[in-house]
């Protein structure tokens, strides 16, 4: 399985800290306006043993998400923070999270300054710095958290009370909100016949690449339009064609076919190029946007004989072929970019960074925008 990298910042504690974190204050800056507000932490288990999430200690009302609570040696989990402000100006949120590692807290915070609180729930919620990024990452019940009014243990021993299983191992469903500002319009736009030719090798299994792939596609059907279709192939160790040329309309079934990708299997993607060329030669879209998207974490293997029937193919019917990255493999990068430059589209990196979801959607919507000249 490739690895994701981070920078993490060392936490200091009694002793080494075995967990690690991406950032300790999470400052969400300027909120112009929100219902709802989230940020999120990437936490990772920099020891050799087993560490267990055991609780999260801070005020009522908020509320902590995690993508796992037991991370074995070298894991990663997110933590996402989530609350609902009661006034406008500046706010810090503190969290003191124990774990199985030692016996005082880790403390973290999220802190911001928010405009103008909306009490309409149609409102987007405000997410780690982006207020655009409207998705509810793929987790179960919230941990509640209510504040500590207990002793504070300065001992460095592990608590023995052993409390209610308070965080959550998600389902693996994502639960989409709906996005209602329509700046997607036909007008501007030209019709898009896109394939995905989705990984679900086991290295998509990781904690947050297959999330955040989920999340990056659930964003773009919320916006396709009827004039648009959609085609799903995977692969692994085979290729399945899920569906062929799908109405932007039929949001329902793209929304459900999406939330059942599971990694597995090996990955085994060199003919799955051509393959999905031929199925989108099939739904041509005659001065369209005509485009293949691979979405993956590994190398694809597309050699030059490959290349050389790819441009045979090509023909009248031009398809652009861009690749979606998850991951930090380096190697895995550059030759995800060199198959983008060969296919005449876009290399897209997409991590757990604010906005990175809608770097999809960015991408089809400048490949299909029609010029100011022609309208």
């Amino acid at each position: 399985m490739h690895r994701l990298c981070f920078f993490f910042f060392l936490l200091s504690a009694v002793g080494k800290s075995q967990l690690l974190f991406d950032q300790q204050n999470l400052a969400l800056g300027t909120i112009p306006e929100a219902v709802e507000i989230k940020g999120d932490i990437i936490i990772k288990n920099n020891s050799a043993k087993k560490i267990v999430l055991l609780r999260a200690d801070a005020e009522n009302g908020l509320k902590v998400y995690v993508s796992k609570k037991t991370l074995l040696a070298g894991d990663t989990c997110l933590m996402i923070i989530s609350f609902v402000p009661e006034k406008n100006g500046k706010f810090t949120k503190k969290i003191n999270l124990i774990a199985s590692d030692r016996g005082d807290a880790y403390v973290l915070s999220l802190s911001g300054n928010i405009i103008n609180i909306k009490p309409d729930n149609k409102t987007a919620c405000y997410y780690f710095g982006s207020h655009k990024t409207n998705f509810i990452l793929p987790l179960d019940k919230p941990l509640v958290v209510e504040q500590d009014t207990r002793a504070k243990d300065n001992s460095n021993t592990i608590p023995d009370k052993k409390p209610d299983p308070l965080m959550v191992k998600p389902k693996e469903k994502v639960t989409q909100q709906v996005v209602t500002n329509d700046s997607f319009s036909k007008a501007e736009y030209k019709p898009n016949n896109l394939l995905f030719l989705v990984d679900v090798s086991s290295s998509m299994r990781d904690s947050l690449k297959l999330p955040l792939m989920k999340n990056a596609l659930h964003l773009l059907i919320d916006k396709v339009r009827d004039i648009d279709t959609i085609s799903f192939i995977t692969y692994a160790s085979k290729v399945h064609i899920l569906n062929e040329a799908l109405s932007g309309s039929e949001k329902k079934k793209l929304h459900a076919l999406i939330d059942s990708l599971r990694a597995k299997g090996m990955t085994s993607g060199n003919k799955a190029i051509l393959m999905s060329q031929q199925i989108s030669q099939k739904h041509f879209i005659k001065d369209g946007n005509n485009q293949i998207i691979i979405a993956t974490d590994g190398e694809f293997k597309f050699e030059k004989i490959d290349y050389a029937k790819w441009k045979e193919n090509q023909n009248t019917k031009k398809i652009i072929l861009s690749t979606v990255a998850f991951g930090e493999d380096k190697k895995a990068l550059k030759n995800l970019k060199k198959i983008a430059e060969q296919g005449e589209g876009s290399f897209i990196p997409i991590n757990a960074r604010s906005g990175s979801s809608e770097k999809l959607l960015n991408e089809i919507k400048e490949r299909s925008r029609i010029p100011s000249n022609n309208r």
